[in-house]
């Protein structure tokens, strides 16, 4: 109701209606109470003309003892006057359809002290007066009601007197009124519009991004208070903008030097992937040759020990041998992980989808682990459901990340050689039984897992074992030493493969490292990962060694 009127209109409104209120109540008063001394002036006025129409009637009666009979019930009207007298009887039949005499013989019939009453009433412009007095039994106890004498007339004067003095109040408050409002809007717009009006245009000043201007308002009253206030709040605002302002330097400078510092952490990782990549594909060639040998080597040995004749150094020189053998395979394992490692940090991995079956690739990887496991007395499980659909994948990558299982997980179980218990590694697939989406994109998925009965791994380290270079903190890395890149690169391959990797793992209860793979790679999500491959290759600037 109120939006968008300003606030002088508001307060003009509403003190304005408060003063016209407060007049038309404080003249009603004494408007009622004229009223009031006019009317009773008139009742006099209609007891003297009563008296009169009376004596009148007397004097006529004494003279002419029939006219009274006469002039009994029946009106005289003179000069626009109404006259006349009522018996008792006369006046019940005439109270029917007369308000008045009904009303003054019910009084008069009621009260035996009340002897006259007078109506006033408004008929179109004119004043009238409807008075009634009793005529009553002289020398009877309790005044018995003879009569009535009925008057109704109409008073120019009253009506006069009236409306002047109605014209003189209306014209009293008028001026009161205007005199109040012109008072009250010139105290509003002095004392409290200004002041509005100063502040408001100095929060537009504001607004417009002067915080240099400061309210001057003198009043003495809230309203400097607020101006104080608020020329406190510019001053902070001030203040904390010059704060801003310097940090916003110190930020710009220190975002300079991260720009300078990425730019060379850039370059430095650009040449430590060149180097790695150039370094570890020249190693490759002197290692093969030095694992040729050591085999050559190794087998000559061998082949030495099995002779009648042979020297006790043979024994020296195929533990020799085996270790050569071992340390140049480690390398060569190392380097490996490393080529991969930077080849898929380039996006140069690229997917050559084969069908497979998920039995015949299982018994392949175990049969690989088995010198490794027998060593070491570790039973070797394969559980593979009958159900299984050919999958539609990867087959060396789907290789890779279960051998690196299999591999961590004969690695890291005692076997029963130390524990003095049959340990074990399940390797496992099954159909999993939800499917991986919705509607027409659900796709069916399996999963393989390896299971061991190993040292398990903690809470707090299941998170990290995937990253790279990370080793368990555990005193595992001297024991079983590595490049700590099989993990982060199962799940990068995993990720290629467009499926996870899942780890349940409780220390003292071994492990279950899982794969979980669609049945069949999706084409379009293919080739949104060659996509980001390149992109993310062109990023690191990297040269990859194949």
């Amino acid at each position: 109701m109120w939006r968008g009127i300003s606030l002088a209109n508001k307060c003009l409104l509403l003190f304005g209606g408060a003063v016209v209120l407060v007049v038309l109540v404080a003249l009603t008063v004494p408007w009622l109470r004229m009223n009031t001394l006019v009317d009773e002036g008139q009742l006099e006025v209609s007891r003297a003309m009563a008296a009169s129409w009376e004596a009148v009637a007397r004097d006529r009666e004494s003279v002419d003892p029939a006219f009274g009979a006469t002039l009994a019930g029946r009106p005289v009207i003179l000069a626009g006057v109404y006259a006349g007298r009522l018996s008792v009887e006369q006046a019940r039949a005439v109270a029917e359809g007369e308000p008045f005499v009904r009303e003054a013989l019910g009084l008069f019939e009621a009260s035996a002290s009340a002897m006259d009453l007078q109506r006033p009433r408004w008929e179109f412009s004119e004043r009238q007066y409807q008075y009634a007095k009793a005529v009553r039994v002289p020398d009877e106890p309790g005044g018995r009601l003879e009569g009535l004498v009925v008057l109704s007339r109409r008073s120019v004067p009253a009506t006069r007197l009236l409306l002047v003095n109605s014209g003189y109040l209306l014209s009293a408050g008028m001026f009161v009124m205007a005199l109040a409002v012109l008072v009250f809007y010139v105290i509003t717009h002095k004392l409290i519009l200004a002041p509005v009006r100063a502040l408001r245009e100095t929060t537009e000043r504001v607004r417009e991004g002067d915080l240099s201007i400061r309210s001057d308002i003198k009043t003495g009253d809230e309203f400097e208070e607020l101006a104080d206030t608020f020329n406190h709040m510019l001053a902070d605002l001030s203040a904390t903008q010059d704060q801003l302002r310097a940090i916003n330097s110190a930020l710009d400078l220190k975002l300079t030097e991260v720009t300078e510092m990425n730019s060379t952490l850039f370059e430095a990782a650009k040449l430590k992937g060149d180097f790695v990549a150039s370094v570890s594909h020249e190693l490759r060639t002197p290692l093969n040759s030095i694992i040729g040998f050591a085999d050559l080597l190794l087998e000559i040995a061998r082949q030495d020990a099995t002779q009648p004749d042979a020297p006790p150094s043979v024994a020296k020189r195929i533990r020799y041998a085996e270790n050569i053998a071992r340390a140049a395979r480690h390398l060569m394992d190392m380097i490996n992980d490393l080529l991969e490692m930077a080849k898929i940090e380039s996006g140069r991995a690229s997917l050559q989808i084969e069908r497979m079956s998920l039995k015949e690739v299982c018994s392949g990887l175990l049969g690989l682990m088995h010198p490794i496991a027998d060593k070491k007395q570790i039973e070797l499980k394969l559980e593979v459901q009958d159900d299984l659909p050919l999958i539609e994948t990867d087959v060396k990558k789907f290789q890779q990340v279960i051998f690196n299982f299999l591999s961590n997980a004969v690695k890291f179980t005692e076997g029963g050689v130390r524990s003095g218990r049959q340990d074990r590694v399940t390797l496992r697939a099954e159909r999993l039984q939800g499917t991986e989406g919705s509607g027409a994109a659900a796709v069916p998925r399996v999963r393989v897992s390896v299971i061991d009965t190993g040292p398990g791994i903690d809470p707090d380290e299941q998170t990290r074992v995937f990253e790279k270079f990370y080793q368990l903190s555990r005193g595992h890395e001297r024991q079983h030493p590595g490049t700590g890149l099989g993990l982060a690169i199962s799940k990068e391959l995993a990720i290629i493969l467009q499926g996870e990797i899942q780890l349940v793992s409780e220390p003292g209860h071994g492990s279950m490292f899982s794969l979980l793979i669609p049945v069949k790679i999706d084409p379009e999500e293919a080739a949104v990962q060659r996509l980001e491959g390149k992109f993310r290759g062109a990023l690191s600037g990297r040269r990859v060694w194949t």
